[in-house]
């Protein structure tokens, strides 16, 4: 039985629908990461979730009871917004213990917890400390501790790691996936990073205009996209698409991606239709590349190389067709070095063109 449920969430603010019939469910001590770009409804979903917004319509289930019409106090449900509340003119344990004092908790226990809670998250050193004093990462760990304190049954947090810098969010990363499987809490993290997401999720949700378009281990939602949108928001650098058609002969695909390149595979489903208009995606790491030609490999002109940490991109034109790749930067590429692509078909992603969904060949 799942642990937590939501159940058909609406949401409209000025008649703009923010949330469109978001459902999902999560299983105690799981961590769920959803990934979406600014404005795709990911930080109201987790107001509604912890009470501090009511939705139009829908329903949440906290361990088989339906909290939606509960106050946010009696919810059991702990918070992380992205800017993290502590207090400045606080030192970490008055922060810390800031929620249990005004549940009026007695002073020994109180003592007891924060203690507890800040040899758990490490940050011991800083109960004497006040904010002013510490870095991106000991300063949301404060804020962290602060929520936990409270012992809430399932933890939301929003953005966490935004604010910080790319060594920090590395490290924080894995510190909070350490942390959740330690005390065994049921997380929501939503991001705009999808390669967050990938990274600290049990399960990944994608969430594209208000609407949850695809819900799936890591591994899945990279490799078995359910629809473009999907396909384009996950991979990065972008993803190269273009328009193509498919025919269905004799046991095998023939596949034409514009005037990109052609291939087929061997296609062993019953297919309703002969023929159909398609857009054909293949990410730039899936690109093969060489400086020599090879047999059934296609003469490329080079238009622009740009470092990609420790990896060069590559933009590349085939007859009209703009083609981005990525390579290892031991790869001695020089302007006017004669480049030859290929691509492997297992690796391609095929669309309809219409609903714009995959279709699996």
């Amino acid at each position: 039985m799942s642990f937590l449920q939501v159940k058909g969430i609406n949401k409209t603010f000025e008649d703009k629908h923010v949330l469109k019939n978001v459902s999902f469910e999560v299983s105690k001590g799981e961590l769920f990461a959803i990934a979406g770009p600014p404005t795709a409804g990911k930080t109201t979903l987790l107001k509604i979730i912890a009470g501090l917004l009511s939705a139009d319509s829908g329903a949440i289930y906290l361990d088989g009871r339906d909290i939606s019409q509960i106050p946010p106090s009696a919810r059991d449900i702990g918070m992380l917004f992205e800017i993290p509340q502590v207090y400045p003119n606080l030192t970490g344990f008055e922060n810390i213990a800031f929620p249990l004092r005004a549940r009026k908790t007695p002073e020994g226990e109180i003592r007891k917890e924060v203690m507890e809670i800040a040899e758990l998250l490490g940050i011991k050193h800083l109960l004497d400390r006040y904010p002013t004093t510490y870095s991106g990462g000991e300063y949301q760990r404060v804020a962290l501790a602060r929520v936990l304190v409270r012992r809430p049954k399932v933890l939301l947090l929003d953005e966490p790691f935004r604010n910080l810098d790319a060594k920090i969010q590395e490290f924080m990363r894995t510190w909070l996936k350490e942390l959740q499987k330690k005390i065994g809490i049921t997380v929501i993290h939503v991001t705009h990073d999808p390669i967050e997401a990938m990274a600290v999720g049990d399960k990944v949700g994608v969430m594209l205009k208000g609407e949850l378009k695809q819900i799936g281990q890591p591994h899945e939602i990279y490799l078995r996209p359910t629809s473009i949108d999907v396909a384009e928001y996950v991979t990065i650098p972008a993803i190269n698409s273009f328009e193509g058609i498919v025919r269905f002969r004799e046991g095998f695909a023939e596949i034409e991606a514009g005037g990109a390149f052609n291939f087929r595979k061997r296609c062993e489903r019953n297919t309703e239709f002969h023929e159909k208009e398609v857009i054909v995606c293949v990410r730039p790491h899936d690109i093969l590349v060489d400086t020599q030609p090879r047999k059934d490999w296609t003469k490329a002109a080079l238009v622009l190389s740009q470092p990609f940490g420790s990896e060069i991109l590559l933009l590349l034109k085939l007859n009209e067709e703009y083609i981005r790749a990525i390579v290892d930067r031991t790869m001695n590429i020089k302007e006017g070095t004669p480049l030859y692509i290929n691509i492997d078909p297992e690796k391609v992603l095929i669309f309809d063109r219409e609903t714009k969904n995959i279709i699996t060949i």
